[in-house]
């Protein structure tokens, strides 16, 4: 990968975006953007450690996935879409060039999407028991 150069992969059933930021260091983030979920690799830009959105231009730091700005583009139409999304950060994944061979390595949690969809099902159709936690 160059700097600036972005590649997305789907690992374990996990969307993350790899890429370098501008000094060349290399970055793994989720591939959605935590706006409406677009994906960060149809035309997100990398300016120095931060990578914006292609849609509505939220920015993150690619390093901690802290929100730097939210839905500010185009003019108008973009906060407002913002204004009923709660905002939050980018996910982001460890990620390092294997030692030998240059392969890159990304430490995905396999449990991660699992963890996220539980309290999504918690109480609608719940199939594992009451909406409260207990069972039938």
């Amino acid at each position: 990968l160059q700097a600036t150069e972005l590649k997305a992969k789907n690992l374990a059933g996990v969307d993350v975006l790899v890429g370098k930021d501008g000094s060349g260091k290399l970055f793994c983030v989720g591939n959605l953007c935590p706006h409406i979920g677009t994906p960060m690799s149809e035309g997100a830009d990398v300016i120095g450690d931060v990578i914006v959105c292609p849609l509505h231009g939220s920015s993150f730091k690619v390093t901690t996935g802290e929100l730097i700005d939210w839905c500010p583009s185009p003019p108008i139409i973009g906060p407002l879409t913002g204004l009923p999304i709660e905002k939050k950060n980018l996910a982001v994944f460890d990620v390092r060039s294997s030692f030998f061979g240059g392969d890159i390595e990304v430490l995905v949690d396999t449990n991660a999407k699992k963890a996220w969809e539980a309290d999504y099902w918690k109480g609608i159709l719940d199939a594992q028991g009451k909406d409260d936690g207990t069972y039938y």
